[in-house]
């Protein structure tokens, strides 16, 4: 009939224009690159925990566990043959907000019903970025794992689509937190979310490593090199503070800037000075400077006895918790005096009510390693540097001892 015609028409203009969208979408998909609707992503059930592991001379220590509970063939990226099914890539996301993407090293054979393990690696060339999973438990001393809760994802490399995100792994014993920025000079030093931190050479500083036992790369001054890092939010500090280090210097009769965040400019007879933080060395002592945030006042403290020598490693931290400094040599804390000065030794404090608490001023200058960024007075430094952290915290004596026992910072 007239009406019927008329409907099969209408109908098959409808089915016509699906049709043609269908493919639309298809192609779409296909030319861009988004999750196809053709694409079946593969099937993975699993669970993040802490795990429980026993570190040599029977310490309990935590990290962060994967059972592959139930799933389809699949492998890591990265993971070396054999391997079967489809690709899967392994991050996980660290409660101080590091984006990590743990190295496989797994036997071959299917991933369902084994337990993995993600750690850090601990050797003296990694840096706190650099991740493992492997289904054999962790030997071998390991660097702790930042309290909190760790998340665990899978994704479909495939198809771009996230296949699961667990966030039961809750680290309960480990460290508060990692450096905020950190690595070794004129190599790769990074944020604490395992950006590159940029930098500029100045000179012609010589890398090279220390080969067994320490295994640190390091990086040789000759007191006219120097490298500038530009001013950055991870090397700002107004409360809490570690400068962790390694250092060889060459001589110790002269003054020398390690590593500061600050400008000296010339003004009239004198200098105006406007300081974050600096560390040197003066003759075979340890000082540090800053100015008071709040009285822009130039304090100093420094070492009461001789405590570095020519020619040797040697592990130095200057930290501030709560306003108190500590400067430690090779694990030892070491006494010092306060100065209302920025001379050296001048102006004692002597007085314990006039001892002031530490508080850093900020500024916009760059962190400059191996003199000082001053015309009149740069203080080159001439020797070796090894690996070195900035903390927003002060490091606890047993970190400390950790840190000298493995040769990093």
């Amino acid at each position: 009939m007239k009406g019927d015609v008329a409907i099969s028409a209408g109908v098959s203009t409808i089915l016509m224009v699906v049709l043609v969208v269908g493919i639309a979408m298809i192609l779409w998909s296909v030319v861009m690159g988004f999750p196809s609707i053709l694409h079946t992503t593969v099937y993975i059930a699993s669970e993040a925990k802490a795990e429980e592991i026993i570190q040599p001379g029977g310490l309990p220590m935590q990290v962060v566990g994967f059972t592959i509970r139930e799933a389809e063939p699949f492998h890591f990226v990265g993971q070396a043959p054999p391997r079967g099914g489809k690709e899967v890539l392994l991050k996980v996301i660290s409660p101080d907000g590091r984006t990590l993407y743990p190295t496989p090293f797994l036997s071959g054979g299917p991933l369902e019903g084994r337990t993995l393990y993600i750690f850090p690696n601990s050797t003296g060339y990694s840096v706190h970025c650099d991740y493992i999973v492997s289904d054999i438990p962790p030997q071998g001393k390991l660097k702790p794992f930042v309290l909190g809760t760790w998340t665990v994802q899978l994704i479909d490399t495939e198809a771009h689509l996230l296949i699961s995100s667990d966030d039961r792994a809750k680290i309960t014993e480990g460290t508060s937190s990692y450096a905020l920025a950190g690595g070794v000079p004129g190599g790769d030093v990074w944020r604490t979310d395992c950006t590159p931190l940029g930098y500029s050479v100045h000179g012609n500083p010589v890398a090279k490593n220390t080969g067994a036992p320490m295994n640190m790369s390091y990086l040789s001054f000759d007191g006219n090199d120097w490298l500038e890092y530009q001013d950055d939010p991870t090397l700002k500090y107004t409360g809490d503070l570690t400068i962790s280090l390694w250092l060889r210097p060459l001589n110790v009769n002269t003054w020398k800037q390690v590593i500061g965040k600050g400008l000296q400019t010339p003004s009239g007879a004198g200098v105006i000075e406007d300081k974050n933080y600096d560390l040197y060395l003066i003759n075979k002592k340890v000082y540090f400077e800053w100015d008071d945030r709040v009285t822009n006042t130039h304090y100093h403290i420094m070492t009461d006895n001789d405590v570095v020598t020519a020619g040797n490693w040697q592990y130095v931290d200057l930290a501030v918790e709560g306003g108190e400094p500590k400067i430690y040599i090779n694990g030892v804390s070491q006494q010092f005096s306060y100065y209302k000065s920025n001379v050296p030794g001048n102006n004692k404090i002597t007085t314990p009510s006039q001892i002031p608490d530490v508080r850093l001023k900020d500024n916009q200058h760059p962190l400059t390693m191996g003199k000082q960024a001053s015309q009149q007075y740069p203080f080159p430094y001439s020797g070796d540097i090894g690996s070195f952290a900035l903390y927003n915290r002060g490091l606890t004596e047993d970190e400390i001892s950790e840190n000298l026992q493995t040769y990093s910072a």
